[in-house]
């Protein structure tokens, strides 16, 4: 008997967690995203349409971050039907400055300032860069890397061999698509 319910739990943990993915999190609220206090470089409020959404938490001195513009920047151009959103959490960045990284990496996607992270705690993120999707409906789709270039800190791949994000956005309409986590790699949000 026992080792009957131990062969049926370690088959339950098996199907739950297959290939990376885990049962679709508690449905995430638009609104909640719409009263975060996040403003475009140009200091003016963010208006977040209710579609399928990619945010992208950026810190302009993180190299890896830097790194991973132009990856974010193709990405933006491959689906212009997903909104591309760069956020920079906390208060260490004022908007010049995210203007000119802006401008410095030529960013075609928006990019605003979450001076307060109260964007940033609503959807838990912890790392730049840090990708996070949610659908049209508001449910979380994606939540970690933006490819498995860095495979932990410090190291990186020669050749990338999962493109998380761009393959998220390809099939996030895919009705049979389940929600999937990666544990982000980089620099930590902390500021005051």
């Amino acid at each position: 008997m026992k080792l009957l319910i131990t062969l049926a739990f370690i088959i339950f943990c098996v199907q739950t967690n297959s290939f990376g993915q885990v049962a679709l999190p508690n449905k995430l609220l638009w609104e909640q995203i719409n009263t975060s206090s996040i403003v475009d470089v140009n200091g003016k409020k963010a208006v977040v349409l209710k579609k399928n959404t990619a945010f992208i938490f950026i810190s302009p001195e993180c190299p890896l971050c830097k790194n991973y513009m132009l990856t974010l920047n193709e990405l933006a151009k491959k689906y212009p039907q997903v909104n591309v959103v760069g956020v920079v959490p906390g208060k260490s960045y004022t908007l010049p400055d995210i203007r000119q990284f802006a401008d410095d990496y030529k960013a075609v996607f928006d990019i605003y300032l979450d001076k307060n992270k109260t964007l940033t705690k609503v959807l838990k993120a912890k790392v730049t860069p840090e990708a996070i999707v949610i659908d049209e409906r508001g449910n979380m789709r994606y939540k970690g890397l933006i490819d498995n270039w860095q495979a932990k800190l410090g190291v990186k791949r020669k050749v990338i061999t999962d493109h998380y994000l761009d393959d998220v956005l390809n099939q996030i309409n895919t009705p049979s698509y389940k929600y999937m986590e990666t544990a982000p790699v980089g620099c930590l949000i902390n500021d005051l």
